[in-house]
């Protein structure tokens, strides 16, 4: 990753963790297959440096994780319904389709979510601990 590129990874992350009241872990140490995961117990984003092949797919999984946040700001109790597969299915289709949006135009994409993470979120402060 190139400094520039590092730089702005670490201010989308601080975006994220500010409009949004979570917090964005970076991890080097993720199984094969996983690109990041939002706990929403835990309130947290967890990104997965080992496994993306490009900076752009960095920043993608990072918007598709805070798309999950945003979600659970809009459903707090949304933990509770993550045993049925239609919710899981429906989550994940929003998730991707933020993610589409962001590779055609990452700008937009990610002031739209900022925007939304700050207005759905503020009132959630993120949990204490790790």
């Amino acid at each position: 990753m190139s400094a520039a590129a590092g730089i702005a990874l670490l201010t989308l992350i601080a975006q994220v963790e500010s409009a949004g009241h979570t917090r964005v872990l970076l991890l080097g140490d993720c199984p094969q297959g996983l690109k990041g995961f939002y706990a929403p117990a835990r309130n947290r984003i967890g990104l997965c440096r080992n496994t993306h092949n490009s900076d752009q797919e960095l920043r993608g999984t990072l918007l598709h994780e805070a798309m999950h946040r945003l979600q659970h700001c809009h459903q707090p109790k949304l933990e509770t319904s993550m045993s049925s597969p239609a919710v899981r299915a429906e989550l994940e289709q929003k998730a991707a389709a933020l993610q589409v949006w962001s590779d055609n135009d990452f700008a937009k994409a990610s002031q739209w979510l900022g925007r939304q993470l700050a207005a759905s979120c503020r009132d959630q402060p993120a949990k204490s601990g790790n």
